[in-house]
């Protein structure tokens, strides 16, 4: 991957968990509705979620432009993911249905190994790769 192509995917990632963030903050009945629906509805909590996913989105916005960020935010984004994936792993069942708890569970799993990927791409391209250029 390039760095050009790498910026890009970051500002993608970026705006996403920003719109995500914003939404569970201004909106939390709607983002429990909608996209958490686990459980009983707890809007602190739900605000709680759009804080630190807004807070990543900017440190991914920010990654974007200053490189020596990117891999520390995006291995933090894995960890973050891969923890978030277990918990839903734990409740699946308190999903709409227990397919689309399943469903979310993967998807988010997916997320802590798409952000491990780019944070080895990330150290790859700043030469802090196992692999050396030559």
């Amino acid at each position: 991957m390039t760095e050009r192509a790498l910026k890009a995917v970051l500002i993608i990632i970026a705006a996403y968990h920003v719109a995500l963030g914003v939404l569970a903050l201004v909106a939390p009945g709607t983002f429990f509705e909608e996209i958490g629906r686990y459980g009983v509805e707890n809007t602190h909590y739900v605000g709680d979620v759009g804080a630190f996913t807004l807070a990543f989105g900017i440190a991914v916005g920010v990654a974007a432009v200053r490189p020596a960020w990117r891999a520390p935010v995006l291995w933090l984004g894995a960890a973050w993911y891969a923890l978030h994936a277990v918990n839903h792993a734990f409740d699946t069942d308190e999903a709409r249905s227990e397919g689309r708890g399943w469903a979310d569970t993967l998807l988010i799993a997916f997320g802590a190994f798409a952000a491990a990927w780019l944070a080895r791409v990330s150290e790859r391209l700043r030469g802090g790769g196992s692999e050396q250029a030559p």
